[in-house]
């Protein structure tokens, strides 16, 4: 990937933070990196004030005995709130008076008002800002809105709309907050500490998008400086995405085939358990068809085999005497369940089978679920129980090696892998874990060797080359990792199933846009191919999607990140692709405002980018 499209990954409130105007994507990111890399943290110092949008903590130190909290109001030295003041000379001033009712709260009528001349409006608007700062000190915050509402009906001015906001702040009352807040910032569009306390109640009220909106005209403002910003902007944009997720209805889909693929193809073929066969009746009968598509690793086989075992299960609940059957039939129902992410169900379906008639396999499956909520005491457990079962069980091993792969014992996953390698010698897998273990710990020519054993015994497998290819990758040789991707996706072209799928396809194109970004049309077309062998795969539309921002195309890569949402498996992927969407609908919302884009402008300028 280019370092802009791999910045996005890194960070996705980077997709905001670019967000131009008349100026390439890749000069906001130069913008942005030689910002971080040069400069300290600014401040936002609104005209007047100095006030500071989200200090860092170094300000906040340098500020504490200075300045008030950004919910207090803002101060000024023409009015004292006493009878008298001191004009410039040293003479004694009268102290302007304005009507007031029985409780002592400015009572302006319009009549009142139209007979003032402006300086008496100008002095009288000064006094009861500073009566209602006075109030606001005595945390009586109503009072206070009294004084700067009074204040309003004389001068629109922004500090007496952000300091009647401090109030409603006070009081919770964020919906206030906000018109106030938007008032002020209409007449003063660069005030950071009402865009910071309006973002604030926005995010109270959830209204997320705004907020995301505030938050990033500050890291605009702030010339892409401040992290406690940026770091805020990430918590709200989580949160807008964890609540559309949640939003939509829970399909419990299939994955991808070459997911599913991997999933099944890890396991020893099953040929006829119970002696069922193509002769077989009833749920027999359905639960052998099922396995025969499932062998066929295609898109279309996958979901004909899931309805075929719910069909089976159907049957069996009907018959008699079929506890063996019945027992595969709900371990497949499990597997199922589990590659649609749906836990619950598939626990409950493993417990079914267990009870009916336990074998290794029904084992595993139950210790793949528990390994994938974390439950690795449960998960070993269960693989003991399927050794006492069959202690020559290769499954078994190739799986619990994996379990010691994930948690990073690397001498356990290797010990697993070469008995699994033993009593399954055509798992294509446990070759390839072998080699990336190898290459972990720091064996670089030995792993070398062990993906050439891989492909002399596995000639055809698009998966030898397409993982050697990741290796070479994360070695940094570029080409000899991108001519190994494009023979795994000559190789997988040339199957009948589905094996690694688009994955070649993938990581070929991400080479390339790494290498180059005159490349990046290739790139696009190597994944708009991947798309269309692989319906399903969330990882070739989010990385479409991205190139498709590298070439400015937002409107494309928002639809490609949803469609990637929809399709992810997990919760968490799904919020990560959400995110993406959202952040770049900002962008395009930030580009539509034409005083952003105007400062972003001048920052670029001051950059030397433009």
């Amino acid at each position: 990937m280019s370092d802009l499209n791999n910045f996005f990954i890194k960070n996705k409130t980077a997709i905001v933070l670019t967000a131009l105007a008349g100026a390439s994507a890749i000069g906001a990111y130069y913008y942005y990196t030689q910002q971080q890399q040069h400069q300290s943290p600014s401040q936002d110092k609104s005209s007047g004030e100095g006030a500071t949008a989200a200090p860092t903590t170094s300000s906040k130190k340098k500020n504490k005995n200075k300045k008030k909290k950004s919910t207090s109001p803002e101060t000024s030295t023409t009015a004292t709130g006493n009878e008298t003041t001191k004009d410039t000379d040293g003479e004694t001033a009268s102290r302007p008076k304005y009507p007031v009712d029985e409780q002592g709260l400015p009572a302006l009528t319009e009549d009142i008002i139209n007979g003032l001349s402006e300086q008496e409006k100008e002095d009288w608007a000064m006094q009861l800002k500073e009566d209602g700062n006075n109030e606001f000190k005595s945390k009586k915050y109503q009072k206070a809105i009294d004084f700067y509402t009074a204040a309003l009906k004389l001068k629109q001015d922004p500090i007496y709309y952000s300091n009647r906001s401090a109030c409603y702040a006070a009081l919770d009352d964020h919906y206030n907050v906000i018109k106030d807040t938007t008032e002020a910032i209409k007449l003063k569009p660069d005030y950071t500490k009402c865009v910071l306390r309006r973002a604030t109640s926005y995010e109270q009220v959830e209204q997320y998008e705004n907020a995301m909106f505030d938050l990033t005209a500050l890291t605009i403002y702030g010339g892409f400086s401040n992290k406690s910003i940026e770091q805020v902007l990430e918590r709200v944009l989580r949160k807008h995405s964890i609540k559309i997720v949640e939003s939509k209805p829970k399909k419990l889909n299939l994955p991808s085939a070459a997911t599913i693929g991997s999933f099944f193809n890890a396991f020893a073929e099953e040929v006829n358990p119970e002696g069922i066969n193509q002769e077989s009746e009833g749920g027999d009968k359905f639960l052998y068809d099922a396995l025969v598509k499932i062998k066929q690793n295609t898109q279309d086989g996958y979901e004909e085999a899931d309805s075929l075992i719910n069909q089976a299960i159907a049957s069996y609940e009907q018959e008699q005497d079929k506890e063996g059957p019945y027992s595969i039939a709900m371990e497949y129902l499990a597997a199922f369940q589990f590659l649609k992410n749906d836990p619950a169900g598939a626990a409950t379906s493993i417990e079914k089978a267990i009870e009916l008639k336990p074998r290794p396999r029904s084992y595993i499956f139950r210790a793949l679920i528990n390994a994938d909520k974390s439950s690795y005491q449960e998960a070993n457990e269960d693989f003991n129980r399927a050794k006492e079962m069959d202690p020559d069980c290769a499954d078994i091993y190739y799986h619990l090696g994996q379990l010691y792969y994930l948690t990073g014992d690397l001498t356990q996953a290797e010990t697993n892998f070469n008995k699994a390698k033993e009593l399954n010698p055509d798992n294509v897998y446990a070759y390839i874990q072998l080699a990336c273990i190898t290459y972990k710990n720091g064996l670089s020519e030995q792993a070398n060797e062990r993906f050439t054993e891989a492909k002399l015994k596995f000639p055809t497998s698009p998966e030898v080359p397409n993982y050697y290819g990741e290796i070479l990758s994360d070695k940094g040789d570029i080409q000899a990792a991108i001519k190994q991707f494009e023979i795994a996706a000559r190789l997988q072209e040339k199957l009948d199933r589905f094996s690694v799928g688009a994955l070649p396809l993938i990581n070929q194109a991400t080479l390339i846009s790494r290498e180059s970004l005159e490349r990046i049309d290739e790139a696009e077309e190597l994944l708009i191919k991947a798309c269309e062998l692989d319906p399903r795969s969330e990882l070739a539309r989010i990385s479409l999607a991205q190139i498709k921002l590298q070439k400015d195309q937002v409107d494309d890569a928002i639809v490609l990140f949803e469609e990637s949402s929809d399709l992810a498996r997990s919760f968490e992927e799904k919020v990560q692709a959400t995110s993406f969407a959202e952040a770049t609908k900002m962008q395009k919302r930030i580009k539509n405002d034409p005083i952003l884009t105007a400062k972003i402008a001048e920052l670029m300028r001051q950059s030397g980018q433009f």
